[in-house]
């Protein structure tokens, strides 16, 4: 049935993925947690009639807003005619996030006809354990969709657009950034002036909204940079070296090992790499991106929807390994509410989820090992192949 073209086969697990996703979170099926309704029910009045930043608080980025005031706003316009609000934000926030996930899935296809990747690596970038939970549980989709679209453009050579996409993700979430400094120093392997143009239009793009934010509401800007440099260490590794989840020194530490381990990684692969060699261009952007978000402070499951793409780029041993860190991500949210009953079973006392000692957080380290293990596969493939291409 799928052999050859996989667009029948691409077609049927993105049908698949949306269903389970409506069908794991819809409050008219299992109705389970996401972060959609967990803002809905601070205040649902203000945030049905009002407007984020203005109206009430909103800790997310400028881009996510956007799409938060309009799923809110047709949510209100709904209320009119009998509709229950917080089930049109939901729908609605649905209709967003599957627009933003068939352009993904267009942007993979497209990415896995230009590296000659496999099918099944096709098949999991697009319908992978967490994209299924995950995909109508948070905002990601979006900043992965814009990423994907970013590197494919990279590789058809639009250079500038890609640049630009790329640093809407980043300005959506950050770790997409990652993507745009990879590819900034894969530009200057051949050519400085462009990798600097590439580099500060991608900057320049990311920075635009939060310079708009600054200019229409100061005090708004001032309180999303409050409100994550204060967040407590959530599914972070860092947490097993300390009782204190709000420990400033955790942040301290790993604001600079999210960036520098991951470039030193990015630089170390590239010397065993043809800067011309387009079939591999992907593989350090979209392993640095996922070291970053290992070695954030803030490692929340549904952030797996960026790691996604790396399928594309794995293969054999390591692709099964991220099947596996897939599972136990996926894992962390199923089991979450239940923390309770399992330390009863294991015989073990927890403060809650977001302790060290919580079975939770062993799961939560554990899909942190393996990108690590990812990692160092992928160093030593493309070390393999470098020294093979060498003795040809």
């Amino acid at each position: 049935m799928w052999r050859g073209d996989p667009r029948r086969l691409i077609f049927f697990l993105g049908v698949i993925t949306i269903a389970l996703s409506i069908y794991i979170h819809d409050p008219r099926f299992l109705g389970e947690y996401t972060d959609y309704v967990a803002i809905y029910m601070r205040d649902p009045l203000k945030i049905l009639t009002g407007y984020p930043y203005t109206d009430y608080s909103f800790e997310y980025t400028p881009l996510i807003a956007i799409q938060w005031m309009a799923a809110t706003r047709i949510a209100l316009l709904l209320s009119a005619y009998g509709y229950d609000p917080m089930l049109s934000i939901l729908r609605t926030t649905y209709v967003i996030n599957t627009i933003f996930y068939i352009i993904y899935i267009l942007a993979i296809y497209a990415i896995y006809r230009r590296i000659e990747a496999s099918k099944i690596s096709l098949s999991l970038a697009i319908a992978s354990p967490s994209m299924i939970y995950y995909l109508f549980y948070n905002w990601d989709i979006s900043a992965s969709t814009l990423m994907v679209l970013g590197s494919l453009l990279f590789l058809r050579g639009r250079i500038l657009t890609s640049s630009s996409l790329l640093g809407l993700a980043a300005s959506t979430k950050i770790f997409p950034g990652m993507v745009l400094l990879s590819l900034t120093i894969i530009i200057a392997r051949k050519d400085y002036r462009k990798a600097l143009k590439f580099l500060t239009t991608g900057l320049f793009v990311a920075s635009a909204p939060y310079l708009a934010l600054s200019i229409l509401s100061p005090s708004a800007l001032i309180y999303i940079l409050s409100y994550h440099s204060s967040w407590y260490c959530e599914n972070c590794f860092y947490v097993l070296f300390t009782d204190d989840i709000f420990d400033p020194m955790l942040r301290s530490i790993s604001v600079p090992l999210m960036i520098i381990i991951p470039l030193f990684f990015i630089i170390y692969i590239l010397r065993y790499s043809s800067p011309l060699e387009h079939t591999r261009y992907m593989v350090p952007p979209l392993i640095a991106t996922s070291l970053s978000i290992s070695l954030s402070y803030v490692y929340s499951p549904q952030m797996n929807i960026m790691i996604s793409p790396l399928y594309l780029v794995l293969r054999d041993k390591a692709l099964y390994i991220l099947i596996i860190q897939d599972i136990l991500n996926t894992l962390i949210m199923v089991l979450w509410f239940h923390e309770d009953l399992i330390t009863e079973a294991l015989g073990i006392e927890s403060r809650g989820p977001w302790y060290r000692e919580s079975p939770i957080q062993w799961i939560a380290f554990a899909r942190i090992i393996l990108i690590w293990v990812i990692g160092l596969l992928i160093t030593r493939e493309e070390r393999k192949i470098y020294t093979l291409r060498a003795q040809s």
